[in-house]
């Protein structure tokens, strides 16, 4: 069993698939297309180094996809090695409308809680908020990882489109969520698309001192930095520009950050037990010339952490 005193390395990765549209984009595949792309990259992703353990969070993901991927992920996996999810689809509460499950491997991890949140002033049903386009949800679980019997909290979540006061308060929610997290003392992880840009209002309450959450990859060197740095694409015709839009936080809490000051210790500098160190962070393509196709209109954000 590995000691509690002993760093957890973990991956975590995030990705935006894009809903199996019956009305395509110009450029976009459908999806029987670009399902088998997006596995061949998850299964890289989650094989290539086993002995890490992995946290895949998703996003926009009907449950006809959701069936898709997990179907089509273990089909080539022992049964121990099968992958397993977290969520409801935000539509009902059920399977109806798009999901952010998380996904884990039940040899590793097991879920103690499984909860959605609906980003609305009514988060216990199915509901719209503020000026959003569409019903936006959080899911989030605190979860054992088995070997060691740590536990963590994976967050998973996709924040309106449209509205630039929904995706406001939907940070202040999520800020309280997690907040109510690390107040029991257990390490979080915050991964989506947020549908905000650096200089928006979403990202910009998020990165505040006081938000308890921190951007991955601003604790990493550029050595641990591989990819693009715009993590939507589009699938080239839509006439934007690409952005950086979906992140992995973790709570402040980073090894490298300025030490605190501790107010029982008389103004005297004292180190504070970090929770993470970031080794490394990475976008992944979505299209590669001699294929021609898209996986998704996003990138996939990896991000390379341990636990103290």
């Amino acid at each position: 069993m590995q000691l509690a005193s002993t760093p957890l390395p973990l991956r975590v990765i995030t990705h935006n698939i894009r809903y199996a549209t019956s009305s395509p984009f110009r450029g976009e595949e459908p999806w029987p297309n670009r399902l088998p792309l997006l596995i061949s990259q998850l299964h890289h992703l989650t094989s290539a180094t086993p002995s890490i353990p992995t946290i895949i969070c998703l996003q926009e993901v009907l449950h006809s996809q959701l069936t898709d991927i997990l179907s089509t992920l273990n089909s080539n996996l022992p049964d121990n090695l099968h992958w397993a999810s977290i969520g409801v689809h935000r539509d009902d509460g059920h399977f109806a409308g798009e999901a952010s499950p998380v996904l884990y491997q039940p040899v590793t991890f097991t879920p103690q809680t499984n909860n959605t949140t609906w980003l609305s002033p009514t988060p216990g049903k199915p509901s719209k908020g503020w000026d959003a386009a569409s019903i936006r949800i959080i899911t989030h679980g605190i979860f054992q990882h088995l070997p060691s019997r740590r536990q963590l909290v994976f967050m998973s979540t996709h924040l309106d489109d449209q509205g630039s006061q929904s995706r406001f308060h939907a940070a202040e929610m999520i800020i309280n969520i997690a907040s109510e997290y690390q107040k029991q003392g257990l390490p979080v992880i915050l991964a989506g698309d947020f549908n905000s840009e650096v200089t928006d209002e979403a990202y910009k309450r998020l990165a505040e001192d006081d938000s308890g959450v921190t951007d991955v990859i601003n604790h990493v060197g550029k050595a641990g930095v591989y990819g693009e740095q715009n993590t939507y694409t589009g699938f080239g015709y839509e006439g934007e520009s690409e952005k950086r839009i979906d992140f992995i936080f973790v709570n402040d809490s980073v090894v490298g950050k300025t030490i605190e000051q501790d107010s029982q210790s008389q103004g005297e500098s004292v180190a504070k037990e970090k929770d993470w160190k970031v080794n490394g962070y990475a976008v992944m393509p979505n299209k590669f010339k001699d294929i021609g196709v898209f996986v998704s209109d996003h990138r996939a954000v990896v991000a390379d952490l341990e636990l103290q």
